[in-house]
């Protein structure tokens, strides 16, 4: 279920962006978010384990420049 939900953010993503919704960058990015969830919920502290999360996805996303 995990995956059809990244995918539908990645169009999403790819759509707001005006790039293809096969963008490698917005799939990966968005599998990231998606599980970005799961880490935190297992995390001793999930508010910081997102806010390192996100860290890096922000970071990913500009090192990518899909758009």
């Amino acid at each position: 279920m995990r995956l059809r939900h990244a995918e539908s953010l990645a169009q999403a993503v790819a759509a707001d962006l005006g790039v293809p919704g096969t963008s490698i960058a917005c799939r990966t990015i968005a599998r990231f978010v998606i599980d970005a969830y799961a880490l935190a919920r297992e995390a001793d502290e999930p508010e910081a384990a997102v806010d390192e999360v996100f860290r890096m996805i922000e970071a990913a996303w500009a090192a990518a420049d899909p758009g």
